[in-house]
């Protein structure tokens, strides 16, 4: 409107000059009112131009009002938010938070330009002369503490957060090393002893293994420990938990070495029965091979064939009464097995099968067995497998391949007293006995019946004899023509008679050996005595 009236002005202006320079005779007056007009306009002019300028850094003010309240709302956000007493309940609500504090941070950051922007436009607005200069001023120095304030709150957030995360991560490790731990306690508590030597020494190796596993795992667990007790003794403000959490991980952990500990003894006198009943089993099985040979009935059948006999049963006798040191030393090693009965073939309280087949496992899932093994019967819902467990080893097998035991299993097998070391070690001690006794009476028939083959020949010898005497002295009739022939013929019948008598107890003895041989079983050689001894009484 001023702009419009600013030609109107103009025009005023030129009449009034033209006036003047025509020598108005109001010139004086038209002079001054022209003077007070132009005064009055440019007073106007400059009050709308203040009006202008004041009207303007008013819209310059409330831009940036507008942007201050934008920040105003963001910066009561903020405050919330770092606020929050929320810390998490695990570790990844734990991350999730840190994530979003370090957004807010990134966030804040960037703010950092707006805050910088409104500070300069603040300037601008004081070195121009501001009409609100002072409540610009005033406005902008509480924004900029607002903003700068939250920096302590931040960081202290974060370092809560942070804390928080090493706590929950400390927790996770602590679950790892418990899982850990259960995974392992069921091999390191199994009961299963084994059912043979071999099947001892399998487990043997599989828990060498497991300790091994066990002492290289230690550090972890000192690891953890360790990171739980530094936050403990910087008073960490969950350090109540850690506390609890890591005096129940060290008892488990104790727990567990304990256990393999005390599997590892079981095993170790398991093996050392198992060790015991191999070479016990050695023993018997010797002294079975030798059995048929030390009982045989054939004592030979001439003089030759039993002292060849008879030397060949002396050196068996000589290897049985050597084995008497490996009976004593089956006694010693049966006295120090501190595991004094034979190991159970299964858990007792858990069904057990037996198998009646040999069966190659052909897939992982299933498991090998040999016939006559004993399996723990695990699961038998299905018809045509069973699940089964066997040398600490659990898989399926066929179920017509194996048959479940009865609870009145043999004695054997149910009453481990039977089946203890010492009764073993008796068992052995009576079998070699029994050996050593059939050994010496085959020895004593031996030599009965080598000495009726050599009575055989004797008697041969005496019907010779028998037959040269009645050649020389019963045919004979000389008596002898003097004294000196006579003696001489007296002292050869005295001899003869001496040597009757001597032979006759010989005569005597074969009559009795020929009986005993056939009480033996030499029908032949008794035949044979016999049959010269008749001839022989005849004679006689």
């Amino acid at each position: 409107e001023l702009n419009v009236n600013q030609s109107r002005i103009d025009d005023f202006n030129k009449n009034a000059q033209k006036l003047i320079d025509q020598n108005h005779y109001a010139s004086p007056e038209i002079k001054n009112r022209t003077d007070e007009t132009n005064e009055l306009w440019a007073t106007l002019i400059d009050l709308g131009e203040t009006k202008t300028s004041k009207l303007q850094q008013a819209v310059e003010q409330q831009k940036v009002n507008l942007i201050s309240e934008d920040i105003e709302l963001w910066l009561a956000e903020i405050e919330h938010q770092i606020g929050s007493e929320d810390l998490g309940k695990d570790l990844t609500s734990v991350q999730n938070l840190l994530k979003r504090h370090n957004m807010l941070e990134a966030d804040i950051a960037t703010h950092q330009e707006r805050i910088n922007d409104i500070v300069k436009q603040t300037n601008q607005f004081i070195e121009a002369g501001h009409f609100d200069a002072d409540a610009i001023r005033e406005k902008q120095n509480a924004l900029v503490e607002r903003y700068n304030k939250l920096k302590i709150p931040m960081e202290k957030r974060k370092r809560r957060l942070n804390d928080a995360l090493q706590v929950q991560q400390l927790f996770r490790d602590i679950e790892d090393e418990e899982a850990w731990i259960r995974e392992k306690e069921p091999a390191a508590s199994s009961t299963n002893r084994g059912r043979d030597l071999i099947g001892v020494q399998n487990l043997m190796k599989k828990h060498k293994a497991l300790i091994s596993e066990i002492n290289n795992h230690e550090h972890r667990i000192k690891a953890v420990e360790k990171s739980g007790n530094d936050m403990i003794r910087k008073e960490h403000f969950a350090s109540k938990d850690i506390k609890r959490r890591l005096t129940w991980l060290d008892e488990q952990w104790h727990a567990l070495k304990e256990r393999a500990a005390r599997r590892k003894q079981e095993l170790e006198d398991s093996l050392q029965a198992q060790q015991y009943l191999a070479d016990a089993n050695e023993a018997e099985s010797w002294m079975r091979e030798k059995e048929p040979i030390v009982g045989s009935n054939d004592y030979g059948k001439d003089e030759d064939s039993t002292e060849a006999l008879l030397k060949k049963h002396e050196a068996i006798m000589a290897d049985l009464e050597a084995f008497d040191n490996t009976i004593k030393s089956l006694q010693e090693q049966a006295s120090s097995c501190k595991q004094q009965e034979a190991p159970a073939e299964f858990v007792p309280g858990r069904e057990a099968v037996v198998a009646l087949y040999d069966y190659a496992e052909k897939s992982p899932r299933e498991v090998s067995m040999k016939k006559g093994d004993v399996l723990t019967l695990l699961n038998a819902s299905n018809k045509d497998w069973w699940k089964v467990e066997i040398n600490d080893r659990q898989g399926f097998v066929p179920a017509a391949y194996v048959r479940r035991l009865e609870e009145n299993l043999s004695s054997s097998r149910q009453h481990l007293g039977q089946n203890s070391l010492p009764a073993r070690q008796a068992q052995i001690e009576a079998q070699y006995e029994s050996l050593l006794a059939l050994g010496r009476e085959r020895k004593r028939k031996l030599e009965e019946a080598l000495r009726g083959f050599q009575l055989v020949r004797e008697a041969a010898e005496l019907s010779q004899w028998v037959k040269d005497k009645e050649q020389i002295n019963v045919v004979n009739d000389e008596v002898g023509e003097d004294l000196e022939q006579v003696e001489v013929l007296q002292k050869k019948f005295d001899d003869f008679m001496t040597d009757m008598k001597t032979n006759e107890l010989r005569l005597i003895e074969m009559n009795q050996m020929a009986t005993q041989l056939a009480e033996l079983g030499q029908v032949e050689a008794a035949n044979k005595i016999s049959q010269h001894v008749g001839d022989l009484n005849r004679k006689w």
